[in-house]
């Protein structure tokens, strides 16, 4: 399955680029994120890896699968999950007029005992708009607190 959307915030690419790869945005903004947790001896770039652990106490973990140079585009594998047979996140950043141009895809596969969910994201394609909404405001507030 993929899903995507696309949301353009106010900001220069340059501020996006830095709050989405602050180790502290992701639980700020994902809904389905309560921490994220750097593996030892990471780095922001290929093969970085992380946790995330979900309000509900779910762990799963992900890797930097590709960057690019300007970090304007990477893809996120999922290695370790309950629920997910495969999952990619890929995140593109694209400056605009007026501010940047944030774009998700997803593109998974659900282990047989969470198929159920097929029908619900299906139905539900604007959780993944509303969490891009849920960024820029995190972002706005980011901007704020560093800037004080």
């Amino acid at each position: 399955m993929h899903l995507k959307s696309s949301i353009i915030v106010k900001e220069s690419l340059q501020d996006v680029i830095s709050f989405f790869y602050h180790p502290s945005s992701l639980a700020q903004w994902d809904r389905s994120v309560a921490e994220m947790i750097p593996h030892p001896q990471n780095n922001d770039s290929m093969g970085a890896k992380f946790d995330t652990i979900a309000p509900s106490g779910m762990k799963m973990t992900y890797e930097v699968i590709d960057l690019s140079p300007d970090g304007s585009s990477v893809k996120i594998l999922l290695t370790e999950s309950k629920m997910f047979k495969k999952a990619i996140w890929h995140f593109e950043f694209d400056p605009e007029l007026a501010g940047t141009k944030v774009t998700c895809h997803i593109y998974f596969a659900l282990r047989p005992l969470y198929y159920f969910l097929y029908p619900v994201l299906l139905i539900n394609k604007n959780a993944l708009l509303r969490d891009l909404k849920l960024f820029q405001l995190a972002l706005e507030n980011f901007k704020k607190t560093s800037a004080s």
